[in-house]
């Protein structure tokens, strides 16, 4: 890995690359790679940029300290003495004719509490004490979101393969249904086997595609693996309540790899040596999301 370096060719430490960079975070970033870095809640400190000007960016700075104790200070373009501040405009007049800060520092301490919990509320899931219950409630408000629409699915299979290009389509399937005691006139023949037993009806289906550029994954699985693996650890159990007809296909694009005699690779997922240069199509599923729901419980 490439090692940033500043001017006097000294290796920068991780403050240092944060600094340069911190107009670029968003809150949470920031608070996570403050946490892996040693950084608890009390040492952090939020405040308010004091500018009359509109900023383009939430994040304005941030400060590390070590003295007395380890600290970050993170300014930021909102809070009380910020230009969206809802103090009066004459208390800033009279900060301006105070020779010290305490003003300042006053008004700094209710800034904190107040922007802590501005950034809290916004992401609420990752605080329990904001709205106990979140995790538990997370079914529920997915079955809001009418998860058998084609654009719910979408939104799903996008956030569960963000490296994927994902298309979802109605479709109409034949379906299978037991047809038992046919009735043919005042004569019932048993469970309607003298007719097959069975009926084919036209259904309401979705298809979803999951185009990939690549034969593996990021961390180098191939997506054999981890798509099915996605699918029963994500997708599904998030289709537990939804019966859907339903058919997932992986699409992949990559001709770079070909089907070799070994653990890691899979028959009819590698192109053959030779073979037409065409999209290797993997059907991964295709069944009702209700078989599934059922199959797990037993």
């Amino acid at each position: 890995m490439e090692v940033e370096r500043g001017e006097q060719g000294r290796a920068l430490t991780v403050e240092e690359r944060i600094s340069e960079r911190i107009r670029s975070f968003d809150i949470p970033a920031l608070l996570d790679l403050l946490a892996k870095e040693g950084y608890g809640e009390s040492d952090i400190e939020f405040r308010s940029h004091r500018s009359t000007l509109r900023q383009q960016h939430l994040v304005h700075a941030i400060e590390f300290t070590r003295q007395p104790r380890k600290r970050a200070v993170i300014t930021v373009n909102m809070g009380l003495l910020s230009v969206q501040t809802p103090l009066p405009s004459f208390l800033f007049q009279a900060m301006d004719r105070l020779e010290h800060d305490a003003m300042v520092d006053f008004i700094g301490y209710f800034d904190h509490l107040l922007l802590r919990t501005r950034f809290a509320g916004q992401f609420p899931d990752r605080d329990e004490t904001l709205l106990p219950g979140w995790e538990r409630s997370t079914a529920h408000r997915l079955r809001l979101l009418r998860l058998a629409c084609p654009s719910s699915l979408h939104w799903l299979f996008a956030k569960v393969f963000p490296e994927a290009e994902v298309t979802v389509r109605r479709e109409t399937r034949k379906q299978r249904i037991e047809s038992k005691g046919i009735r043919l006139g005042a004569v019932a023949l048993g469970d309607g086997s003298a007719v097959g037993g069975f009926a084919t009806v036209p259904t309401g289906g979705v298809e979803v595609r999951i185009h990939l550029d690549e034969s593996t994954s990021g961390t180098g699985i191939p997506w054999a693996v981890e798509a099915r693996r996605r699918l029963t650890t994500r997708i599904f159990p998030s289709l537990a309540e939804t019966p859907l007809a339903l058919k997932i296909i992986m699409a992949l694009r990559d001709q770079s790899s070909h089907a070799r005699l070994h653990a890691a690779s899979y028959l009819g997922y590698d192109p053959l040596v030779g073979g037409p240069e065409h999209t290797q199509e993997v059907l991964l599923f295709s069944g009702d999301t209700a078989q599934v729901r059922s199959a797990d419980a037993r």
